[in-house]
């Protein structure tokens, strides 16, 4: 299975390095692969954050099978970016 691990910290003093090595384990112990998007510094409350963008755009293209984030917030808060990457969003 191929997974978008998508992380996002808020402040550009947070790291999102903790998400990561959760998000890389759990990957790990499904047996799947993954490309990292990683929005440093970027509220939730934005419209435009690049990584989320690129993961969009990827996603259009199938070059992943799952989105994989540490929480639910770390998605977009729009009704209309939610549902660009809804489970029915194929």
């Amino acid at each position: 299975m191929r997974a978008a691990v998508y992380a996002r910290v808020s402040t550009v003093d947070q790291e999102p390095e903790s998400q990561l090595q959760e998000l890389r384990r759990y990957l790990q112990a499904r047996g799947w692969t993954g490309v990292e998007y990683v929005d440093r510094g970027v509220s939730g409350a934005k419209d435009r954050r690049p990584a989320l963008d690129s993961l969009i755009t990827d996603a259009r293209r199938r070059r992943f099978d799952v989105v994989v984030c540490w929480r639910l917030d770390r998605l977009p808060c729009s009704p209309i970016r939610s549902s660009l990457v809804s489970p029915t969003h194929r």
